[in-house]
């Protein structure tokens, strides 16, 4: 009697602990997600200051950690068979590492890297957005095996094409960091710039972020300073990863990236990022 005592009370202190610790995550999340009453809060704000919203604000804040990078190194092989589509290139070193074929040019210096073919003329008369971003995302899929997963972030036409801009997902977080533009014309893919990190790790516990209001709040402070009573519309708006802080880059070691809004406007073709940590505007143009 006094064991199957013994075992009803622990059954009863484990339902009791498992009540206080699904009421504890209730109230993280309802701590970390906005009200509607903010939502509301920060339209009217935003409105009265001449700013649009044309995107929702469904974005939990819950804390996340600071990341842990370096700067990756490439085999000839592996860069060969992804990049120029299996062609033998030469190779020139130095500051930077250039890769060369007659045509095609593969410039790595850092954490950034540039393609270029001049086979390909620039110039758009007939290809489509969507064309466009079917071409670079054959490309995107072809160098997966080195670079991982990517998902589009923006598209936007030039005056010489396309520019389809991607972002890495890395265990389903975006990493504003880790990003290739690819410039398409009527013949293909005739540029693509990214940089590059690879990520190694965390480097502290979670940390509380800003909720997407307080962010938002930040970059509206900076367009009135910058652009004064200019209309602005706010088009998308995302929370990912970001490059912060830089030690060593050609040696790999001292790469940090922190949670960052990512807020992109109609009227420019790059976004502001607000550090998630500070809430401070961190780069006003993201290239």
């Amino acid at each position: 009697m006094e064991w199957s005592g013994a075992k009803r009370f622990v059954i009863v202190l484990l339902i009791i602990l498992n009540i206080v610790l699904a009421a504890l995550n209730i109230q993280q999340k309802q701590d970390n997600t906005m009200t509607a009453a903010q939502e509301r809060a920060i339209f009217e704000v935003l409105s009265e200051n001449g700013i649009t919203m044309y995107t929702d604000l469904k974005i939990d804040a819950k804390p996340m950690y600071r990341l842990e990078a370096k700067v990756p190194s490439y085999s000839k092989e592996d860069l060969e068979a992804s990049i120029f589509n299996g062609e033998k290139t030469r190779v020139s070193l130095g500051t930077q590492l250039i890769y060369k074929t007659d045509t095609k040019t593969l410039t790595l210096e850092g954490d950034m890297g540039t393609f270029i073919d001049k086979s390909i003329e620039k110039g758009l008369k007939t290809l489509t957005k969507a064309e466009a971003t079917k071409i670079a995302e054959r490309k995107m899929e072809e160098m997966k095996r080195i670079f991982g997963e990517y998902t589009l972030s923006y598209v936007d036409r030039g005056k010489e094409g396309w520019k389809v801009d991607f972002s890495m997902i890395h265990r389903d977080e975006l990493i504003f960091s880790n990003k290739f533009s690819f410039f398409v014309s009527d013949e293909g893919i005739y540029q693509f710039d990214f940089t590059y990190c690879e990520i190694t790790g965390i480097s502290q516990e979670k940390k509380d972020i800003c909720l997407t209001d307080e962010a938002l709040m930040t970059f509206m402070r900076e367009w009135k300073k910058r652009d004064g009573d200019k209309d602005a519309a706010i088009q998308k708006l995302e929370l990912g990863y970001d490059l912060m802080e830089q030690g060593s880059a050609v040696a790999g070691t001292g790469l940090y990236l922190e949670p960052c809004y990512r807020i992109y406007l109609m009227e420019e073709s790059e976004p502001y990022l607000v550090n998630a940590y500070t809430c401070q505007i961190v780069k006003k143009n993201v290239k």
